[in-house]
């Protein structure tokens, strides 16, 4: 009893000795730093947009320091005389995928894209990395930021309502999902939040999810559109709506987008957010799900329950897709000679880093795709597009079919962990 009453007592003075290591360096409310991310499929660069200060910081007090690893991009905030590292954070982006596109072969373009950290007391050096083909960190971009700037934007561009829906833990001790409306207009807005209701409902009854509901807050933010629906470019349908988004995202007619960074994040600003997810007023099928960036789905498909969570295992926490027989519009976004770093699927490349551990003894890897296999975790080929030289952990998983409620053992496993991460 000794033992047990001293462990808790050093793990409340870690959290106090953390807590108080971010009053020293942080205030609790958020910056923005919105920047343009340029290039092709060979090269790339970033160029300073504009910085913001928001009223919350949805993160925690004690992890601040990322480690999981995940991401195709990461940044970092450093203290600008010591060069300790304050925060940092992976993530993946819209233009990453589009560089596996056709059109970056011959044409440039700009995304403008967003980094979130807790407001800093003092001037702070902002890095950004991005991985190489080996997968290692390779620096790409730093600058220094003053929090006493004068052009830091201070006021909220778009202030909104925002409701609690589910749960009310401090958001430091909680994952902080903002659901935002896309294409529902004012006379529209009652259904957004039954539809938000009801999506709250999806997430909390999934597996692993519904463990974890008091450790997850849920927040809608309410603001119209013009008009209802979503753009529907491949059958020339286009509506006026908050974020701009479509579907034919790089010519896939279910890959569902916007690449109206700022006004997504102008919105989310009006509450603590770990997660964006939007939801789409339409009954046509599709989605999107990007590490740390935003998910998105539409609201009155039948499989939207399917798609929410699918989304949302890309969006929160970093997981593959692992179907391989779908059309898709990025070609080759895993190398077979490197390990990638999404903790669900693996090219045996350093798989000892993956699921191993998992495995029962007798189960071959690779592992057929036969019924005597059909429960167990393996390592089953065909995942991430591709159908030779990726492997996924179970022959039918909610990251591979159109399967709700399904998330397999190691997919499990990686969304405990990320919960864990955000509520403690």
């Amino acid at each position: 009893m000794k033992k047990i009453l001293l462990i808790i007592s050093l793990l409340v003075s870690i959290g106090c000795v953390s807590a108080q290591k971010f009053d020293s360096n942080f205030e609790k409310k958020s910056m923005r730093f919105d920047y343009f991310r340029t290039g092709n499929s060979n090269t790339e660069l970033i160029s300073h947009d504009h910085i913001f200060q928001e009223p919350h910081w949805g993160g925690s007090f004690i992890n601040l320091i990322d480690t999981f690893n995940y991401g195709n991009y990461k940044f970092e905030v450093l203290d600008s005389v010591s060069g300790k590292l304050l925060y940092s954070k992976g993530f993946s982006s819209l233009f990453f995928e589009w560089r596996y596109t056709e059109e970056a072969k011959f044409l440039n373009r700009s995304f403008s894209e967003s980094v979130i950290f807790p407001f800093p007391k003092n001037t702070v050096q902002l890095v950004f990395y991005q991985r190489n083909k080996t997968m290692d960190w390779e620096k790409q971009y730093q600058t220094y930021v003053n929090p006493k700037d004068y052009t830091i934007v201070t006021q909220l561009a778009f202030p909104s309502q925002s409701f609690k829906i589910h749960n009310n833990a401090p958001s430091d001790k909680a994952l902080d999902i903002v659901i935002l409306p896309e294409g529902y207009t004012a006379a529209e807005m009652q259904k957004f939040m039954n539809d938000a209701q009801r999506f709250k409902d999806y997430l909390l009854n999934c597996k692993p999810f519904d463990a974890y509901g008091s450790k997850i807050n849920i927040w809608a933010v309410a603001a119209a559109s013009s008009e209802s629906g979503t753009d529907l470019p491949g059958e020339n349908v286009w509506k006026n709506t908050l974020f701009d988004s479509h579907f034919y995202t790089f010519g896939t007619e279910r890959y569902l987008n916007t690449l109206n960074n700022k006004m997504v994040r102008h919105l989310a600003a009006n509450a603590p957010y770990d997660q964006i997810y939007i939801l789409v007023n339409t009954d046509k099928y599709g989605g999107a799900g990007i590490f740390n960036y935003y998910s998105i789905c539409t609201s009155d498909h039948e499989n939207s329950d399917f798609v929410f969570v699918h989304e949302f295992g890309h969006g929160f926490a970093g997981l593959a897709d692992e179907y391989y027989t779908s059309d898709v519009s990025t070609d080759g976004l895993y190398a077979h000679d490197v390990e990638p770093w999404e903790p669900n699927i693996t090219t045996l490349v350093a798989f000892d880093r993956k699921w191993k551990t998992m495995l029962d003894a007798k189960t071959p890897v690779p592992t057929p795709s036969s019924s005597e296999f059909e429960s167990s975790v393996g390592v089953f080929e065909g995942a991430g597009y591709q159908a030779k030289g990726v492997y996924r952990p179970k022959m039918e998983c909610t990251m591979k079919s159109v399967r709700y409620n399904d998330f397999c053992e190691v997919c499990s496993k990686s969304i405990v962990q990320m919960l864990e991460f955000y509520s403690h």
